[in-house]
């Protein structure tokens, strides 16, 4: 794309979120941990919200919200610690009660941070279930309306689909492994009554080492000699929301392997009603931590991923 071309772009989308990243939010490979990307693009929401003409004043006397159904997200480059992060926003397709939302991160200097796809929809906070936009949303709508740019493009994982009601029984006999357990915080829901998306994302991201663990793999081990992983695309279907006070589990498995790359799962329950509330499929990229560049996974752990993949198929 073109300087020129670049710039009329960003001129058709909606700004808002501006931040940096700090060191309290970077994870073991020294840069920001997935589950705050989903953080800034809440942030950056408010504002896409504002300019469709959904002002919190007036979502809050009519009981009406906006939830997420399905994130798309495609991570483009790192962000270490004292990075700058710029939001943007637009609406790629307008439903009745469903709206499909481009959002991105760029650095100050206007390079590519990562993308979000999301499917949202209009949400009645008091009823607990999606209705149609106004006509005054959808108006505004169509005057943010983009095709959604090749970069933010699905490129090995295309949507979740129509997800089936997994059960945990079933979760086990699939080969996953109970990862995660915590409650909801009142801290950790949102203006419309739910947990917010970022801290799905955290309860997976916090699985993912007790995942590797139960697989055989030392992941501070191979941190501390300089290798790691690093998630390059991610799909997320919220299916049920969470509550403060609700219990959820995290159960994980890896589900292809190649030279580079791993597919992850991740679904999460309701740990009092067994019903599943979101599920996420990952590529997961092998990383050297000194030339932050993709490698290919050594023999061993190669050889010890197979082996646990093996034992899931069967």
């Amino acid at each position: 794309m073109s300087a020129l071309a670049h710039k009329e772009f960003l001129s058709r989308l909606i700004s808002g979120y501006r931040g940096v990243a700090q060191n309290w939010e970077c994870d073991l490979m020294g840069h920001l941990s997935v589950s705050f990307y989903f953080g800034r693009s809440s942030d950056q929401a408010f504002f896409l919200r504002h300019a469709l003409g959904l002002r919190p004043s007036e979502m809050r006397a009519q009981n009406r919200g906006t939830v997420a159904l399905e994130e798309h997200v495609r991570f483009h480059k790192e962000v270490l610690a004292g990075g700058l992060m710029v939001g943007r926003s637009a609406v790629v397709e307008i439903g009745e009660r469903t709206m499909t939302t481009y959002q991105e991160l760029r650095d100050e200097h206007g390079a590519l941070i990562c993308t979000f796809k999301t499917l949202i929809g209009c949400f009645d906070t008091k009823n607990r279930k999606l209705i149609e936009w106004s006509d005054d949303t959808r108006a505004n709508a169509t005057k943010w309306q983009i095709d959604l740019p090749p970069h933010a493009q699905p490129k090995f994982l295309s949507g979740n689909g129509r997800v089936p009601p997994y059960t945990i029984e079933q979760t086990l006999g699939d080969g996953f492994f109970l990862c995660g357990g915590a409650g909801v915080n009142n801290w950790e829901c949102d203006q419309f009554g739910h947990m917010n998306t970022m801290f799905y994302s955290r309860r997976m991201t916090e699985a993912a080492p007790h995942m590797w663990h139960e697989i055989g793999i030392d992941l501070r081990g191979r941190t501390q000699n300089g290798m790691g992983s690093v998630v390059g695309e991610m799909c997320v279907s919220y299916l049920r929301e969470l509550h403060a006070g609700d219990m959820a589990e995290t159960y994980s498995t890896i589900t292809e392997l190649d030279e580079k790359t791993v597919l992850v799962e991740h679904r999460l329950f309701n740990t009092e009603t067994g019903i599943l509330s979101a599920l996420a499929r990952l590529r997961v990229v092998h990383f050297d931590l000194k030339t932050r560049r993709a490698c290919a996974w050594p023999d061993d752990v190669f050889a010890t991923m197979r082996t646990g993949l093996s034992q899931t198929e069967t």
